[in-house]
């Protein structure tokens, strides 16, 4: 196939990376899920998430959890003991495991508010070091339910203590 210049102003610029510029602890809510077959990487759960970047929640950014996905022998999910969708939906529910080990709905992250944690991207998928002008950020993982009237001073949310 040739190529012409005209093929180069009209590119497919595939999907956005939004950057927060502090890494750290932003109150979030989950608007969305899907599962996705990405090449070589295999199939994703990829959480979609409202993460707020002002006090009065009138500023948010959309950014990505991503959960590699396992399918069994009869095609049924496996999230096992340390897998990081189960440490999140136990996070979600407020620390305790489920009474159910084999059902761990998505429903549970939504119409909630969360603290999440959000971390920069600085590398490629092979471990190279990216220009700042290509950073973009991610959640990490999700810290604990938010209680109602909750409030922080600034953000990110500074941690409770040292330990966290």
């Amino acid at each position: 196939m040739d190529l012409r210049e005209d093929d180069f102003n009209n590119v497919n610029p595939g999907e956005p990376r939004i950057l927060i510029p502090e890494e750290g602890w932003y109150p979030a809510r989950a608007t969305d899920y899907e599962a996705k077959r990405y090449g070589g990487w295999g199939e994703k759960l990829i959480v979609l998430w409202m993460v707020f970047t002002s006090k009065d929640k009138s500023s948010f950014k959309m950014l990505n959890r991503y959960y590699n996905l396992q399918r069994d022998m009869g095609k049924r999910l496996k999230f096992g003991p340390l897998h990081d969708y189960r440490k999140d939906w136990v996070a979600a529910n407020g620390g305790r495991l489920p009474v159910d080990r084999s059902r761990l709905p998505p429903a549970i992250f939504q119409g909630n508010m969360f603290l999440v944690e959000v971390l920069t991207v600085k590398r490629d998928s092979k471990g190279r070091p990216l220009s700042s002008s290509f950073y973009w950020s991610k959640i990490g993982r999700v810290i604990r339910p938010i209680e109602e009237g909750e409030r922080w001073e600034g953000l990110p949310v500074e941690p409770l203590n040292s330990s966290e």
